[in-house]
């Protein structure tokens, strides 16, 4: 199974200027490979202290110049805000500056105030999603382009720039209970990615089970077939430590819920820190999610592997606007003493014949 960090940019002190936000993140980057994690992610937002990175394969390419192992995923590339034709000659050169490193994590998009500040009606994201993919798809087979859609047009496109991993591998975030995507998903062999934050296996492993039905159908072994999860981790063995980063991620889990529910109150770029009876209580947060002291993790890790046996892992390490230094303890601590403990970990089920 592959082990990766997943890098949001968040920015919560409004006294930390975003140079600090996005130095921080490229230390990350780099610190991530020197630890022997697989793969950083870099997440895409717009217009919102959420996120900082606006293009996460512009973040990509830079730090393809600053590793040379690490793999270099989008996570996502929300594909209702892109030239598909441009995108697909910068999905190439991102894999050719990165020597073939690149993972393409892409989605549809979620946020009304992105949708609203790029001029795209968010009603026409899933059709746009779709046209754009079509695209890429074409782009992975073929070095010529012809495609008529009601979003996208091409006619006779020729695309010299190739990939260096043929094809880019494609991982395919939301959309988890549309047929036609859990279709495509199986033909052409994209990894599901799932973000599953605090969620029970239980719960994760039934966001699985369409794909495994239509993989089964198709005739392949689920067990042996890719599927990508997202974790928010922090490695403390101090109480304290704990509440801290427990409130943060409830803060970021506001966040998000009020930008997906398109009533985000805005304050100079920052969503206002609005409480709501939704929230999940502190001592709910500590009791779900992988925060505490390296035995805990490992076990509630065995246990994805048990329920959900997913292929790729996503740590959300740096969650709430946290410090670097303690972003990196936690990152240091999940490589020598939680890793370590999982032993050869193949990330899939067996089948119950095996």
């Amino acid at each position: 199974m592959e082990i990766g960090v997943f890098i949001l940019q968040q920015m919560r002190d409004r006294s930390v200027p975003p140079t600090r936000v996005v130095g921080d993140a490229i230390a990350q980057a780099v610190l991530a490979e020197q630890l022997g994690f697989d793969t950083v992610w870099f997440a895409e937002h717009h217009f919102a202290n959420l996120g900082m990175c606006p293009s996460p394969l512009l973040m990509a390419s830079h730090a393809a110049a600053r590793t040379s192992r690490i793999r270099l995923g989008t996570g996502v590339v929300v594909l209702p805000f892109y030239n598909p034709m441009r995108l697909v000659d910068e999905i190439a050169y991102v894999d050719i500056l990165s020597g073939g490193r690149l993972d393409l994590g892409v989605g549809s998009g979620s946020h009304r105030h992105e949708f609203s500040g790029l001029g795209i009606p968010i009603e026409e994201a899933r059709a746009r999603f779709g046209e754009a993919l079509d695209v890429i798809d074409m782009a992975q087979d073929q070095d010529r382009i012809d495609y008529q859609g009601r979003h996208v047009e091409v006619r006779d496109a020729h695309v010299p720039l190739r990939p260096v991993q043929q094809p880019v591998p494609i991982f395919l975030a939301g959309l988890a209970k549309d047929p036609a995507m859990i279709e495509r998903v199986v033909r052409r062999h994209y990894t599901p990615f799932v973000s599953a934050m605090w969620m029970p296996p239980a719960a994760v492993a039934a966001v699985r089970a369409p794909f495994d039905a239509a993989r089964r159908a198709a005739g392949r072994d689920p067990s042996r077939e890719p599927f990508a999860i997202q974790r928010l981790l922090y490695v403390t063995d101090d109480r304290a430590d704990a509440e801290d980063a427990a409130r943060r991620a409830i803060y970021t889990h506001r966040l998000v819920a009020a930008l997906k529910a398109g009533h985000g109150r805005f304050e100079d770029g920052y969503v206002a820190e609005e409480a709501t009876e939704h929230d999940p209580t502190v001592e709910e947060v500590l009791s779900k999610a992988m925060i505490g002291p390296p035995d805990r993790l490992v076990a509630m890790l065995q246990q994805d592997v048990a329920e959900v046996g997913p292929s790729h892992l996503s740590l959300f390490m740096n969650f709430g606007g946290m410090d670097h230094a303690r972003v990196a303890r936690s990152m240091e601590r999940f490589a020598t003493e939680v890793r370590p403990q999982l032993g050869q970990w193949a990330g899939r089920k067996p089948m119950a014949a095996e």
